[in-house]
């Protein structure tokens, strides 16, 4: 019986040290987390291994004091969610993709307008330069709460399809994959039907026959792994039209961050931003080379044809109706537009 007692009080005495934090290392109570929600899949292509990068770039420079948790495949919250998540605290930071937020952050759309800039890495320095010469773009993002850590820009996107689409008779008619409110009138001015799919949806729709194609660069076939389910992709070159990707960061959780540790995490945002644009430009023949591997055949699409699409009425309004609809919500769109080109 006594030595039962013993025991107990042993157990007893060791739940009070656990509960007035004695038994938790100091190393763990000293480590802080930030956790990443990002809607791609897995690591493997620079759009995704950007956040490794990161991760690893603070740890190293924090010196394990800060750990960077990615939460891939839309794993904490759903692309569409994340920038109210991240201004609720639900996640500390957030690959934004602000396709899915064209009602609320307006003025970086413009990096998603079709057959415009080719180059992701242009496409990078002209969103940054947006940020810095419009003080209103910055702000559309700041008002929700979070702080700009970084930017990243998807390659130029084509159209990954179950069945070959060399040409616009071919198109015509179509279910196609997009998002935001850009893309889809790109694809209904060459005749074919939008369907909203976001990237954490579109192998199942293609699987499932929902949709027919879907627009994409080589890059995000490789990294959604959709070649296992659409077996070609048609060189449409319709330009970045995915836009670019701000990298942010709750306000409160960045507030209670050192200067120090608040200026490791901007250093190693531009860095891995940097690296990623230049990695997904000059990547691009090596995403072809591993979808052939995997038997997906890489469709010419016929270039007369290309020109006309991007010369029809609804393509080439797209631009004007843009300026026009975001001057019209009290924001310097024709600004945005000049500054976002501007080489």
């Amino acid at each position: 019986m006594a030595a039962l007692s013993k025991s107990l009080l042993g157990l007893v005495l060791a739940g009070l040290m656990c509960v007035a934090g004695a038994a938790i290392p100091d190393d763990a109570q000293a480590k802080i987390i930030l956790k990443v929600t990002t809607q791609s899949t897995r690591p493997g292509t620079p759009r995704a291994d950007y956040l490794v990068h990161f991760k690893n770039g603070v740890a190293k420079r924090t010196n394990g004091e800060i750990e960077v948790q990615i939460y891939w495949a839309n794993s904490l919250v759903h692309a569409k969610e994340a920038l109210e998540a991240v201004q609720l605290g639900t996640a500390d930071m957030a690959d934004l993709a602000v396709g899915y937020f064209s009602d609320k952050i307006k003025l970086l759309q413009v990096a998603g307008l079709p057959f415009s800039v080719s180059d992701p890495v242009k496409a990078r320095e002209g969103g940054m330069r947006l940020l810095r010469e419009v003080p209103e773009a910055l702000a559309e993002i700041t008002k929700f709460g979070h702080v700009f850590v970084g930017m990243t820009a998807t390659a130029e996107y084509h159209l990954n399809s179950r069945g070959p689409i060399p040409d616009l008779a071919t198109l015509k008619g179509k279910k196609v994959g997009t998002f935001g409110r850009i893309a889809p009138k790109a694809i209904q001015a060459a005749g074919a039907v939008s369907v909203s799919t976001t990237g954490g949806e579109v192998y199942e729709a293609l699987q499932r026959k929902t949709i027919d194609a879907r627009i994409m660069s080589f890059e995000t076939v490789q990294r959604f792994k959709t070649y296992e389910v659409a077996k070609y992709v048609n060189t449409i070159a319709m330009g970045c039209i995915a836009g670019v990707t701000p990298f942010t960061m709750n306000k409160a959780k960045w507030d209670s961050l050192s200067k120090e540790h608040q200026k490791i995490i901007l250093e190693e945002g531009e860095r891995v931003g940097v690296w990623e644009a230049k990695a997904m430009r000059d990547d691009d023949v090596k995403f072809q080379k591993f979808l052939k591997a995997q038997g997906v055949k890489i469709i010419q699409f016929s270039r007369s044809d290309r020109e006309k699409w991007k010369n029809t009425a609804g393509v080439k309004k797209i631009n004007a109706d843009w300026v026009a609809s975001v001057e019209a919500a009290g924001l310097p769109g024709k600004k945005a537009l000049d500054v976002f080109l501007r080489e």
